[in-house]
């Protein structure tokens, strides 16, 4: 009921010309809205996971951008211009996640089209080692094999699970519970994964030839920045830490890798799996970090937290009336979904699992 009264508010709001009137007035050119985008499928992820989106959703987002005469600035950019109150009209920054080898195939050559900045919010240690990413790619491989009824698979599970949307769950928590235990290096997980692979009838050496749930290489990277585009901080292992000493270690290691891509020092961060603690806030800004942005839906104002900016995190289940309505900034007039931050980002041990 109050998923269709809004899409009946935003719909009125585009047939009475309120949504242009908002889109050109004082009040939408003092606000930011920071796209979130994660993977662009480049074969059937978008029908896996709802953080990926068809290469067709992406081109008609930016399509739209330019229809409706955004300002697409540079994260650096727009963050400065926010704190100083002159952001220009329909001001919006594009932020990707993670960086998967998606980004640098069928993304950013699209965006260059389009001649508008992004930032890579690039996490880095399976730019290193270049191989599947293990959470995901246990994920979607479940997924593809879920024809078959069942996956016996005793050294992990005590009997054999279903696998239904519920049964491959349960089967993806046991075998990331799995490798946390036995303190898996990251070798070992990926024959993990091609153990899951072989036992699930799927040819795991084919996923690998066509780089599914890969990062970009080093050299992708390094092409990547000298395209333009903007690498900034999203931690080495996409883990965040308590202590302030594990935390800092965590960020130099991921601006290191960062900074060898040819990359300027990063100043801009993203919350991993848009986690993080009260105190992180000042924690970045000791470490000399000027914003960071969450998984909040919203629109960044004069006094918004510069270290917990909001962003549209982009899904298949965003409409295309939801997106102009949020670029207009209507959207941001109605109830929110709450968004859960993903805790399992968090270490609470101070000693790293074998690499």
């Amino acid at each position: 009921m109050l998923k269709r009264a809004k899409f009946s508010a935003l719909r009125l709001a585009e047939a009475t010309g309120l949504a242009h009137i908002l889109s050109s007035s004082p009040w939408r050119s003092h606000r930011l809205l920071i796209l979130c985008y994660h993977g662009i499928s480049m074969h059937d992820e978008h029908l896996w996971d709802a953080l990926y989106i068809s290469s067709q959703a992406l081109r008609q987002h930016l399509e739209v951008l330019r229809q409706a005469r955004c300002s697409v600035l540079p994260l650096n950019e727009a963050v400065q211009r926010l704190r100083d109150g002159s952001l220009p009209d329909r001001a919006v920054a594009i932020t990707f996640d993670d960086g998967f080898h998606d980004f640098y195939s069928v993304a950013f050559p699209m965006i260059e089209s389009f001649g508008f900045p992004v930032t890579l919010y690039l996490t880095t240690y399976y730019v290193e080692y270049n191989r599947p990413v293990f959470d995901p790619m246990c994920s979607y491989l479940l997924w593809k094999g879920r024809d078959r009824v069942e996956l016996d698979w005793p050294t992990i599970f005590p009997r054999a699970i279903t696998l239904d949307d519920s049964g491959r769950q349960r089967a993806t928590a046991a075998i990331k519970q799995f490798a946390l235990e036995k303190n898996l290096s990251a070798r070992e997980k990926d024959d993990l994964l091609a153990e899951l692979a072989q036992r699930l009838g799927l040819d795991y050496q084919d996923f690998c030839r066509r780089r599914v749930m890969h990062l970009i290489t080093p050299e992708e990277a390094k092409d990547l920045v000298g395209r333009g585009a903007d690498l900034q901080y999203h931690t080495h292992r996409h883990r965040v830490y308590r202590t302030r000493e594990r935390m800092f270690a965590e960020l130099q290691d991921n601006r290191n890798r960062i900074t060898s891509f040819g990359s300027a020092d990063p100043r801009h961060f993203c919350y991993t799996g848009g986690f993080y603690l009260p105190e992180y806030p000042a924690l970045l800004k000791e470490y000399g970090i000027l914003s960071a942005t969450t998984c909040t839906p919203g629109l960044c104002a004069d006094g918004t937290d510069p270290f917990l900016l909001p962003r549209l995190v982009v899904t298949p289940g965003l409409s295309d009336l939801e997106f102009r309505s949020w670029v207009s900034g209507t959207a941001d007039f109605l109830p929110k979904r709450h968004t859960e931050m993903s805790e399992g980002q968090l270490v609470e041990e101070e000693t790293l699992a074998k690499t």
